[in-house]
């Protein structure tokens, strides 16, 4: 399905399960796409009316500004809540997706129920500095290639999100009063402090550390993630 933004972009985005269910927003992270959910469908689907997307510029979603920034991409998912009619739903965001359901959520409390968020990041200071220092180098390889095909414009646009800040102030944590589990792994490469700051921060956090688990954990352990999100969602 595809929705059309007041600038013409184009969002591609699906639905699953049943309207009469809590609704679910599936958000990916940097250079992903909703096909990153493949496994979380059948997971989730039975107890909540599902949604995903491909960020506007990523996957099969079209983008026609000229650059990606989070407050852009959080404009296109109130866009999209108004086009699937649905009043309040909870988010999972992982990475990337986990900044936009939050500047997302401080931008539109009141159709917010719950968030997960999986490895957030406020500042690219958040992240250990080889992971910064990877990016960097990526990001200015692109930079060079971006005007040989369109594929590396949009991959260098996708990077360049790592590098912007969703705007988000402690202040502003403080003032998402929905119930929020900030989710990592036990080896993620965002910062524990970061993620601890940022539990403690927000208006109604809890911190769940995933023993032996890394920033790939929703990747490659769909059940157990997919039972910690359950459990937590039911309960809020």
């Amino acid at each position: 399905m595809k929705l059309h933004t007041k600038d013409g972009s184009q969002i591609d985005y699906q639905i699953y399960g049943s309207p009469t269910k809590p609704a679910l927003l599936l958000l990916h992270g940097n250079n992903g796409s909703q096909q990153d959910f493949k496994a979380y469908l059948p997971l989730f689907a039975h107890d909540f009316y599902v949604i995903t997307q491909d960020a506007r510029g990523h996957g099969q979603s079209t983008n026609n500004q000229l650059q990606l920034n989070y407050q852009l991409l959080a404009s296109d998912l109130e866009e999209l809540r108004v086009a699937v009619n649905i009043p309040t739903w909870s988010i999972l965001g992982y990475s990337d997706g986990a900044n936009l359901a939050l500047r997302y959520t401080l931008d539109n409390p009141a159709h917010v129920h719950a968030l997960v968020l999986n490895a957030p990041n406020l500042t690219i200071n958040g992240l250990t500095k080889p992971i910064v220092l990877i990016a960097s180098w990526v990001e200015w390889l692109l930079g060079k290639l971006r005007n040989i095909h369109p594929f590396f414009e949009a991959r260098w646009q996708q990077t360049g999100l790592m590098f912007k800040t969703p705007g988000i102030s402690k202040r502003d944590l403080q003032a998402v009063m929905a119930p929020t589990l900030v989710l990592v792994g036990q080896f993620d490469f965002i910062k524990r402090r970061h993620s601890l700051n940022i539990a403690h921060a927000l208006g109604n956090g809890t911190l769940y550390v995933a023993p032996f688990k890394t920033h790939l954990f929703i990747q490659f352990s769909p059940l157990v993630f997919s039972n910690i999100v359950r459990q937590f969602l039911k309960e809020h």
